[in-house]
């Protein structure tokens, strides 16, 4: 694995803490909702099915299925219950931490069968076909962004200070209504300069990293990198074309 593939938040010895949701605001006010909403769209009723219709069924055939199926149990029974009166913030933490446990735990599984470059291209080529397959109108919108823009003349607007971070309305509408806080959980726009296409995102700690108790996943001492890698970031650098359109 090449160095600039690795989570830099990885190279010290502890694990990222968990963000704490303190305050009414932060628990139940509209960005807590949406993450509500689009955990039990794209998790429960999307993302949990690559764990029990796509890898359980690779690693009974890769090893000894009746054992696959007992250490699978033992992950399984770590799930967290989403109880009514949660709130809509807590419900996303379970949601997404159980996801991320039981992919931790088949992909940590899947690396004991097969060579490293192997497992790498098996695990993205899977979720890039899945995400087209689930989403192929919203992927190929979102790459036709750069060809539609191409011809169009770009016009960097800047602060007084000279800098392209985002004003105080485009800071408060991706802080509240944030679509994709979900996947990434609380992070900060640095730079906003829309007439380029850019936009970078500053995320200090993913919902990968923390949504998850440490203590109930499969190798409870490192952060859980291996999904991170090769279920988020590998198939989403496969599926968008980024800058030089590749």
């Amino acid at each position: 694995m090449t160095n600039d593939a690795i989570i830099s938040s990885d190279q010290g010895s502890g694990r990222v803490a968990p963000t704490k949701s303190i305050g009414w605001y932060a628990n139940w006010g509209p960005q807590a909702w949406i993450d509500m909403w689009m955990s039990n769209s794209m998790l429960v009723k999307k993302g949990m099915n690559i764990v029990s219709h796509t890898y359980l069924p690779i690693l009974r055939l890769s090893g000894d299925p009746e054992q696959i199926n007992r250490d699978y149990l033992l992950i399984r029974n770590h799930r967290e219950q989403v109880k009514l009166l949660d709130s809509p913030r807590e419900k996303w933490r379970k949601r997404y931490g159980n996801f991320v446990r039981e992919c931790e735990w088949c992909l940590l599984e899947l690396r004991k069968y097969y060579p490293q470059k192997q497992y790498e291209e098996l695990v993205i080529g899977l979720n890039v076909d899945i995400g087209k397959e689930t989403s192929a109108d919203f992927f190929a919108m979102m790459n036709s962004m750069s060809d539609n823009n191409k011809n169009k003349k770009k016009k960097t607007v800047k602060n007084h200070d000279g800098s392209t971070k985002p004003g105080k309305w485009a800071t408060f509408l991706f802080e509240t209504f944030n679509p994709a806080h979900w996947l990434t959980g609380p992070a900060t726009i640095t730079e906003y300069d829309p007439g380029n296409g850019l936009t970078v995102m500053e995320i200090p700690d993913c919902g990968w990293h923390t949504c998850a108790k440490a203590d109930t996943l499969p190798n409870p001492d490192a952060l859980p990198q291996e999904g991170c890698l090769l279920i988020c970031k590998g198939p989403f650098e496969a599926m968008f074309k980024g800058e030089n359109g590749g």
